[in-house]
C-alpha cells in the first residue's frame, strides 16, 4: 500500500526520476450515487444505465471530480503533509466506466531549493485505465522537506 513507503525527501528527487505508481478499483457504480449528492450532480449519465447507452455510452460514467480525487488522493500520497500540495493543473482526456482500474503516476520534472527548507518539485501526473488509455494528465506541485 502507497501510504505505508518512505517518504523521499528533497534531497532524493531528481528531474525525469519516474514517481512510484498505484493502482484503484476496480470502479463501482454504486460509489457514484454519493458522489453525486455530494456534488448535487444528478445527471442520469452518472446513475442511469438505459439513459447512458441510449446516449451511445456503454454504461453510466463516473463522475469526473470522483476521477481527480483518485489522482489527488495517490500524488498527496506521496508527500509527508498532504497539505504540502502547492497546486496542480488538470486535464480530463477521457471517461471513467463501472469496472475499470484507474493507474495513476508521474515523473518529476523541475525542482526548486528553498534556502534550509527542502524545495518545491513539480511533477507530470497521470491517470490511465488498464487499456492504457489517458484519463486525467496534467502538473501537481509540493513542498518536500529536507532530509533531517
Amino acid at each position: 500500500m502507497i501510504e505505508s513507503m518512505d517518504k523521499p525527501y528533497f534531497e532524493d528527487y531528481a528531474v525525469d526520476m519516474p514517481l512510484p505508481s498505484i493502482e484503484f478499483g476496480p470502479m463501482d457504480r454504486f460509489d457514484y450515487i454519493p458522489i453525486a449528492l455530494i456534488l448535487r450532480d444528478t445527471n442520469p449519465l452518472h446513475l442511469d444505465r438505459v439513459y447512458a447507452q441510449e446516449r451511445g455510452l456503454h454504461d453510466v460514467v463516473q463522475q469526473g471530480p470522483l476521477n481527480q480525487a483518485y489522482l489527488y488522493r495517490y500524488f498527496t500520497s506521496l508527500l509527508h503533509n498532504p497539505w504540502d500540495l502547492v497546486g496542480t493543473k488538470m486535464r480530463f482526456a477521457a471517461n471513467v466506466f463501472p469496472e475499470d482500474t484507474l493507474h495513476c503516476g508521474g515523473e518529476v520534472l523541475a525542482l526548486e531549493p528553498i534556502e534550509g527548507s527542502g524545495g518545491v518539485i513539480t511533477c507530470a501526473v497521470w491517470q490511465r485505465n488498464q487499456k492504457g488509455e489517458v484519463i486525467l494528465k496534467g502538473e501537481a506541485s509540493a513542498r518536500i522537506p529536507p532530509r533531517p
